[in-house]
């Protein structure tokens, strides 16, 4: 009997320690950390959970494109990078996510007038029609039920795409990485590739995701040293992760070969 009311207390407090975590987690979503300057004209903010977000004004006017969206329904963050670029939410162009996990797509429906880049295959993970591989992110999804999103431009193997107006071409470049989840991206723009949750920047070097955050590490790994083919021609200075922020300038491709070369590519 003993036994039974100890175990009984310990559920008790296991309940309220993952409500109270809950609540915490939902309060403290839509805090926003102070922005920053990659490059002129390209800047980075960091929300709840350590989740960098992206964004750069490629031409005058209504010509702004964002990386990944966070994970605050309500968009305080994409509104705190968009504000540091003199920018408002119509002014998106194009918003380009990373993959489909909800803390990278929240804010991405109150950009009504973007187009929604995202790996087809990840179109139903981001439309909630299927739940996250890793039990971390499928819990975490459960408590914070952050709401569907619809991609408009679904991704489909590697493409280009002018940004900017007329006067002002620019262009982001889309990568195939499969991994972490099948639809997952990076993104080339300005010499800034952005990987999203493919690898993380800790102690000033880069390497593959915890394993609680990567149900498939064989695969993602493989996504990453394809990375080295599908970059082959491209400069890149700056390497910008989703977890721990972006390598100095000048380093991204000696890190990124470094870590390919790690994982035996």
């Amino acid at each position: 009997m003993r036994l039974v009311k100890t175990l009984f207390i310990i559920v008790i407090i296991l309940v309220a320690l993952a409500a109270g975590g809950a609540f915490a987690l939902r309060a403290g979503r839509d805090k926003v950390g102070a922005t920053s300057e990659l490059k002129p004209g390209l800047v980075t903010v960091t929300n709840a959970m350590g989740i960098a977000l992206y964004a750069a004004r490629v031409a005058p006017g209504p010509h702004v494109i964002v990386f990944d969206t966070g994970l605050d329904p309500a968009g305080k963050p994409v509104d705190a990078l968009l504000a540091t670029l003199g920018a408002s939410r119509d002014d998106v162009t194009d918003a380009f996510l990373t993959h489909g996990h909800f803390d990278h797509t929240a804010g991405a429906h109150l950009l009504t007038k973007a187009r929604i880049h995202l790996g087809a295959a990840d179109v139903p993970l981001a439309a909630g029609q299927i739940q996250p591989d890793a039990l971390l992110p499928k819990l975490l999804g459960k408590v914070l039920q952050t709401p569907p999103m619809t991609a408009n431009a679904p991704l489909t193997g590697a493409a280009s795409f002018p940004v900017g107006s007329t006067d002002v071409a620019k262009t982001v470049k889309a990568f195939p990485v499969p991994g972490h989840t099948p639809g997952s991206y990076a993104f080339l723009y300005d010499g800034v590739l952005v990987v999203g949750d493919i690898m993380v920047l800790s102690q000033g070097r880069l390497d593959p995701p915890p394993r609680v955050f990567d149900p498939h590490p064989e695969q993602n790994k493989a996504a990453i040293v394809s990375l080295k083919t599908q970059l082959a021609n491209e400069t890149v200075d700056i390497v910008c992760t989703a977890h721990g922020g972006c390598t100095p300038k000048g380093l991204g491709k000696t890190l990124l070969d470094e870590l390919i070369a790690r994982l035996g590519g």
